[in-house]
């Protein structure tokens, strides 16, 4: 498969072809967008476990902790649980962690009986500075292929896609202080 003004193929070339050809009635031409995204999710996930590694931190820990670091001030465990897309269950997981390496702390919101609140120790303030550089570096490497223009596009198509996926709750809640990374 050849596109208009692009010779070089991948691997999701090969496998739209290969299903075309073994099950021509089949239609694979999603794979062509979903395929590659959820290949270039998986290199991203691989440099950036790599880059964070001397961290002492995982994507995930960078998706709370930054969330956190980003407000300024204690956030309730829900609200970090959405940023990272975690269960009720997993922050619970993650922020045993996260307190247990001394990065957070939580303590009962005065505003509500039932909530937590989670906010960044002075050592995890600085383990934020450090993994969020290392990984814009390792996300940078990745599309640096991409001129200016190209990247403000693409930035703009998956924001599309995100938006479609996260339906309402991804205009209610305030993701300058919530989102990932």
């Amino acid at each position: 498969m050849e596109f208009e003004g692009y010779a070089e193929s991948d691997y999701i070339d090969k496998a739209v072809d290969g299903w075309a050809e073994q099950w021509p009635k089949l239609k694979p031409a999603a794979l062509q967008k979903t395929g590659r995204l959820d290949r270039i999710a998986r290199h991203l996930d691989r440099r950036s476990t790599e880059a964070l590694s001397e961290s002492g931190v995982n994507g995930r820990d960078l998706e709370v902790l930054g969330a956190l670091r980003r407000c300024g001030k204690g956030l309730p465990a829900s609200e970090c649980a959405r940023a990272a897309m975690l269960t009720s269950g997993g922050m619970t997981g993650e922020a045993d962690r996260l307190a247990k390496a001394g990065f957070i702390v939580r303590r009962p919101d005065p505003e509500d009986r039932r909530a937590v609140l989670m906010t960044l120790t002075s050592e995890g303030n600085d383990v934020v500075k450090c993994a969020i550089k290392a990984y814009l570096s390792a996300a940078d490497e990745i599309v640096e292929v991409l001129d200016q223009d190209e990247r403000r596009q693409l930035a703009e198509l998956l924001r599309k896609i995100l938006v479609r996926l996260e339906g309402a709750d991804s205009t209610k809640t305030d993701f300058t202080k919530t989102s990932a990374l």
